[in-house]
């Protein structure tokens, strides 16, 4: 296969867009975290997350225009992971979860569990990940950002990951600096173990419990929005 590490048909290669922008790099545990734009179905690796409410009529599924494929994916039960591969989309394979509908911090915690199983499977080397695409299952984009990234980096901590490149991609420029700013502060609390773990156990709380809880109140992203507010505007 050559140079050929994520295994992709010569033919696909043919089809690719224009080079990627990787926005923001990272390297943790020997595994490389970007944050990418680009559009996710033209991106190089062995496996793209479709994770949504309705996997069926997502974007990807929609590029990937695999009739027997969508069949299975309409029939999903919450919670589900089928893996397909794919038909017109620059992967091995897709990764397909359905989730719940986005209501409250409570529906967190099965994205967060949804993330980790993909992150686990073996047999690859890179995977991306994209921004929910469905227009019923909108999560506000901090509270995305830290969940993708909490769960990535436990998962390299707990060593269940088996993927070199870990990818976030997406075509929007604010969500692309949400995800690069969680990246930059959750990997500052890693450099202090104690308060990374704090953190965490603050953030399973939270997802576990909600609003209910009645320990010390834990802010999704704190900060995040008005920081990252405050860059757009002096742009």
């Amino acid at each position: 296969m050559g140079n050929n590490i994520c295994g992709i048909d010569e033919e696909k290669k043919q089809n690719l867009q224009p080079e990627s922008k990787v926005i923001s790099t990272r390297t943790i545990n020997q595994i490389t975290i970007q944050i990418v734009q680009a559009d996710i179905v033209e991106e190089l690796v062995d496996v793209v997350v479709n994770c949504s409410h309705e996997p069926a009529w997502s974007y990807i599924s929609k590029r990937d225009n695999n009739n027997k494929t969508n069949e299975l994916l309409q029939q999903m039960k919450i919670g589900e992971l089928i893996i397909t591969n794919t038909e017109n989309v620059n992967s091995v394979q897709i990764f397909h979860i359905r989730l719940p509908i986005y209501q409250d911090a409570k529906d967190l915690l099965q994205i967060f569990n949804a993330y980790k199983e993909c992150l686990k499977q073996k047999g690859h080397k890179t995977i991306s990940f994209t921004e929910q695409n469905t227009p019923n299952f909108q999560i506000p984009k901090q509270f995305h950002a830290e969940v993708l990234i909490r769960a990535i980096l436990s998962a390299i901590q707990e060593e269940e990951v088996e993927f070199e490149l870990i990818k976030f991609v997406s075509l929007d420029q604010l969500t692309l600096k949400y995800f690069a700013y969680e990246l930059m502060k959750q990997l500052d609390e890693l450099k202090i173990p104690e308060l990374f773990k704090l953190r965490y156990q603050q953030f399973q709380n939270f997802l576990q419990n909600g609003e209910d809880t009645k320990q010390e109140v834990y802010l999704l992203s704190t900060g995040i929005t008005t920081e990252i507010e405050g860059v757009v505007e002096q742009q």
